[in-house]
């Protein structure tokens, strides 16, 4: 081969090479819980738009107790608090977990262990919340097991505790 042919075979290989190399857009569809931000491709802030077109139609809808917002419960165990914008987002499902690996079902001294001391804790009846700021979950109180793990954008207030 030629000097002019390997420069010209180089030059029609290198568009190949160079797209190879390229990635495509970050997916959020990892079912991920990151504090005050995400749990999968639901993102705090998320236009109820955008969300329904992510998700699909609700199972179930409630309207939230003095408020414009609304509750929507999807068939993959994410319940959305949402008025324009998602403004809270809970996991109910195993399959959603944080990077370090609490998820529902997990024993809640591994959850306290991997978040380290709450902001608050409140005991609700059944279950007990422990209050992180952006995140939270609630432990069956029977069970000692993480029932729900929950993401927000702002700290709640503390109510006990």
């Amino acid at each position: 081969m030629t000097a002019a042919q390997l420069k010209t075979a180089f030059l029609s290989l290198l568009p190949l090479a160079l797209a190879a190399c390229v990635t495509g857009p970050l997916t959020l569809d990892d079912d991920l819980v990151v504090p005050g931000a995400r749990i999968g491709e639901v993102q705090i802030g998320m236009p109820l738009a955008t969300l329904l077109a992510v998700k699909g139609n609700p199972i179930t809808t409630a309207p939230i107790s003095g408020t414009d917002a609304t509750t929507y419960t999807f068939a993959d165990g994410l319940t959305v608090g949402a008025n324009d914008e998602v403004y809270w987002i809970i996991a109910e499902d195993a399959r959603f977990h944080t990077s370090s690996g609490v998820r529902p079902g997990v024993e809640q001294i591994f959850a306290r262990a991997s978040f380290g001391k709450p902001r608050c804790v409140e005991s609700r009846g059944e279950t007990t919340v422990y209050d992180y700021g952006n995140v939270y979950f609630d432990v069956d109180n029977d069970q000692g097991k993480v029932k729900r793990l929950g993401v927000v954008a702002q700290q709640r207030p503390c109510v006990g505790g």
